[in-house]
């Protein structure tokens, strides 16, 4: 079995872009985007997905590892939300709509999980939360364990 050759992604950990459909669609902005994309994300221990949110719904999904943590703020909630996606909690995909932060770190050693987004994911409708901004502030006060994702 070949090993998966994957690329540094921008919010930690690495990726790999698997499926861009060919069918296109228009955003909610008005902007032309694949239907679907997917790729392959991994984190190891002690790595994290910082703060981040892209234009679309995502869909994370568990392939191996123990699983994951998935953390989700809307910047008007007072407060985060933390899911698990892994076999011991039975939970195996998360939706994150549009426009929600969101940030992720493993369970135990390496996980490997699948993201799809829909409409397509494009790096100009991704943003890593600005470690200065007030959303990042206004996180930090509401808990300050999210301090790490930042």
């Amino acid at each position: 079995m070949q090993p998966i050759k994957l690329s540094e992604h921008p919010e930690g950990g690495r990726f790999l872009e698997v499926f861009r459909s060919n069918a296109v669609v228009t955003n909610n902005k008005g902007q032309r985007r694949s239907a679907l994309t997917h790729i392959y994300f991994s984190l190891d221990k002690g790595e994290v997905s910082r703060f981040h949110k892209v234009q679309s719904d995502e869909v994370w999904n568990l392939y191996q590892g123990a699983g994951l943590y998935l953390y989700t703020w809307n910047d008007l909630d007072k407060n985060v939300q933390r899911m698990e996606i892994s076999s011991n909690n039975n939970t195996f995909c998360q939706v994150v709509p549009a426009g929600t932060w969101q940030a992720a770190e493993p369970i135990g050693k390496t996980v490997l999980v699948g993201c799809s987004v829909g409409p397509g994911f494009e790096f100009a409708d991704f943003s890593l939360i600005d470690p200065q901004s007030i959303e990042a502030k206004k996180l930090i006060s509401i808990n300050s364990d999210m301090l790490k994702f930042i």
